[in-house]
């Protein structure tokens, strides 16, 4: 019986051209699909990332600016527009002040002194700021000077029971420099802050932005201190800008 034996054409036989592109064809639509899933799912990484560090930030900032607005015991004062003889309006958008009695002050003095300036309409408390400069996009929070942590010596003038003006007792914060203090958050695009006087509490609302990504917080902290005697400056009923 003869042996078979292939023929040097069949063996030599390999993929024709077609075949190749049809390879070739299946490998790139694999290969894009792979490449899409791996590409979506990095970037919704990314956005998670993101967001949470928004998230994050915002939480941070409300605890924050919640310990401050329920320690002041005085009153609230939002400045309309700014107050030139308070803080420069032009390095600020929105200025919040949380004042409290200026225990220093009375020191010695007892409460006839304090029942006198009530009656005259003025009280010399310390006054904690809470600032936003818009066009860095930071919150800022002032003491005082030198790290003081009581807050800056003010006279406050009221009437009916409404701030009306907040007067450094010294040199006052008008040539502070506004980078220098303390930052509370950055990467925040929008903030507003307001006194409501009808439920005695107060409302934020703000906006961070961090590479195109933009996490909208809106809260209302309640006063835990009486501070309705003093009101909240001339914007009581809604946001300060």
């Amino acid at each position: 019986m003869a042996k078979y034996e292939k023929g040097k054409d069949e063996l030599n036989k390999g993929f024709t051209i077609v075949e190749l592109i049809i390879v070739i064809a299946i490998m790139s639509i694999v290969g894009l699909i792979l490449g899409t899933l791996i590409t979506t799912g990095v970037n919704l990484y990314q956005r998670q990332n993101k967001d949470l560090n928004l998230q994050t930030r915002s939480q941070l900032l409300q605890s924050q600016i919640t310990t401050y607005i329920t320690n002041a015991d005085l009153g609230l004062y939002a400045p309309e527009n700014g107050d030139a003889a308070f803080f420069p309006s032009k390095d600020v958008s929105t200025i919040f002040a949380m004042l409290t009695v200026n225990k220093d002050y009375y020191s010695g003095q007892g409460t006839a002194d304090i029942n006198k300036d009530i009656e005259a309409g003025t009280i010399h408390a310390r006054a904690s700021v809470i600032a936003f400069n818009k066009e860095s996009g930071t919150v800022y929070y002032f003491t005082g000077f030198n790290g003081a942590a009581d807050g800056l010596p003010v006279t406050a003038v009221f009437e009916s029971g409404v701030i009306t003006s907040v007067t450094p007792d010294g040199s006052g914060i008008a040539s502070e420099d506004i980078t220098k203090w303390p930052v509370l958050s950055d990467y925040v695009s929008e903030f507003k802050i307001g006194y409501k006087g009808g439920d005695e509490s107060v409302n934020v609302q703000m906006a961070l932005e961090y590479s195109e990504r933009t996490y909208n917080y809106d809260f209302t902290i309640a006063l835990r201190n009486d501070t309705s005697l003093y009101g909240a400056g001339k914007n009581s009923d809604g946001a300060s800008n």
